[in-house]
C-alpha cells in the first residue's frame, strides 16, 4: 500500500509491504531525492504505531496528501 505527500513542488512517498525473505514489514519511505529509507518490523502493530508517528511528523513538517486535481473529461464527485 503507497501513501503520498507533497510540500511546494516536492513528493515524498511511503510503502507497507511484506519483506521478501519471511512474514515481516516493511515501511520504505522514498525522499524527494530518490533516496529511500526502508524500516522493518515483525509485529504489525508496531508498524501502526510507526505509521502513525511517520504520518504526524510529515504533516507537523509541512507535508500534505496531494490534493484532488479534475481529470479531464470526468465530472466531478
Amino acid at each position: 500500500m503507497f501513501w503520498f505527500f507533497e510540500r511546494q513542488h516536492s513528493r515524498l512517498h511511503y510503502e507497507v509491504r511484506r519483506h521478501t525473505d519471511g512474514d515481516d514489514f516493511e515501511l520504505a519511505i522514498t525522499h524527494p531525492d530518490g533516496h529511500q529509507d526502508v524500516e522493518q518490523f515483525a509485529d504489525s502493530l508496531e508498524l501502526l504505531d510507526r505509521i502513525q508517528r511517520l504520518q504526524h511528523s510529515l504533516r507537523a513538517e509541512g507535508w500534505q496528501p496531494p490534493a484532488r486535481r479534475a481529470i479531464p473529461g470526468r465530472a466531478s464527485a
